[in-house]
């Protein structure tokens, strides 16, 4: 009997399309985390995701290479990727940490490039798709509480499922907004900071925007705006009495 209700369902085309969106889950929470951890860790399963990277622009002998994510860094000697949380760390500790084998000219040459990275990384890129996983995050919560509390109305408390709907409205909404407004600083950013580091003459240090963090971003924006514009279809009555119905 459960079986047919689950096919029956199913197979309907509108409580297909109205539980469809809910798939969209998924890849937005799976791209955000990969945003957020890139550069955090070496482990294989994450892709080289990094903000921007910094190299030496005139002593291109030197194996050089720092990559900056939104809460760690990273550094390549050209043999080893070593990364670590940069978050509050003293500039000489944290470049010791990623290239402890160097020579002293060396290791100046790479204290200055940690030291511009962490700046870049402190003052340019604000971990503000931090804050917007927390607000999608929350918002699905909201969202799921709403269509729970209207599959089963508690009269003693009429105005929860407001407060419910539009908690998750305001939420999922602000979310988006932060990840399209993050997505496109990013890419602009990065854009300018490679440019300039790259037309001057005088630069010592060349900057390469970070391509896969951006097309996570904008993937995750894209996914975001398709789910939060089907919010309004996912808590209607008739999506919240097929559910009733299978259980």
């Amino acid at each position: 009997m459960v079986l047919f209700k689950l096919a029956k369902m199913f197979i309907k085309p509108t409580s297909t399309i109205r539980l469809a969106p809910y798939v969209l889950i998924i890849p937005i929470i799976l791209f955000q985390a990969l945003s957020l951890s890139g550069r955090v860790s070496t482990l294989p399963a994450i892709p080289d995701i990094y903000i921007v990277s910094l190299e030496p622009a005139k002593n291109t002998s030197l194996p050089v290479k720092v990559r900056v994510g939104y809460f760690g860094i990273c550094g390549d000697n050209g043999e080893i990727v070593r990364c670590q949380s940069s978050a509050g760390g003293d500039v000489n500790i944290v470049t010791n940490s990623l290239f402890p084998k160097f020579a002293n000219d060396a290791t100046d040459n790479a204290t200055y490039i940690v030291a511009t990275a962490i700046q870049i990384q402190s003052r340019i890129f604000d971990s503000i798709f931090a804050g917007a996983s927390f607000f999608f995050f929350i918002g699905i919560i909201f969202l799921f509480l709403y269509k729970r509390d209207n599959a089963n109305p508690n009269p003693d408390k009429p105005r929860r499922s407001a407060i419910l709907r539009h908690g998750a409205y305001g939420l999922l909404y602000l979310s988006t907004g932060l990840v399209f407004t993050t997505a496109l600083a990013t890419t602009e950013a990065g854009g300018v900071l490679q440019f300039s580091s790259q037309a001057a003459s005088s630069s010592a240090i060349f900057i390469h925007a970070g391509q896969t963090i951006q097309v996570l971003q904008w993937m995750t924006v894209g996914f975001a705006i398709i789910f939060t514009a089907t919010v309004p279809i996912l808590v209607r009555p008739g999506i919240i009495q097929t559910v009733k119905d299978f259980v």
